[in-house]
């Protein structure tokens, strides 16, 4: 961190010409790539929030397209997505599972499926 900052210093122009090396940008530019550093995008669902909407939220945070989700796939990520969806949907909407497997494209026990795999799993 140091260098950095005695690089910028010591540059006559900073504005026109980079304190740093190519090298220097390439590994930067792969540090900041790295999803370590990545920040969740924050989403507001309230209770009057609609669950397609909230469906939408859960694609976008998972970086994956709606087809993904309501496919009968079951990746990882796109498993993951799905019980996000059930447990936010249950925590913050209160909504029966009827309801989240209608939106989900998917039946009612395999929504219980979920709930039971969040409520038995420390890490979701």
């Amino acid at each position: 961190m140091l260098m950095i900052s005695e690089k910028l210093n010591n540059s006559e122009d900073s504005k026109m010409s980079s304190p740093f090396t190519e090298e220097e940008i390439s590994i930067l530019k792969k540090i900041c790539e790295n999803p370590i550093f990545k920040t969740k995008k924050t989403f507001h669902v309230n209770k009057s929030t609609p669950l397609q909407e909230l469906r939408s939220f859960i694609c976008e945070e998972h970086e994956i397209t709606l087809g993904q989700f309501l496919s009968s796939r079951k990746d990882a990520s796109l498993v993951k997505a799905r019980i996000d969806f059930a447990k936010q949907a249950v925590k913050i909407k209160n909504t029966d599972t009827t309801k989240i497997a209608n939106v989900m494209n998917k039946d009612k026990q395999m929504v219980s499926y979920y709930l039971r795999k969040i409520k038995n799993a420390k890490t979701y």
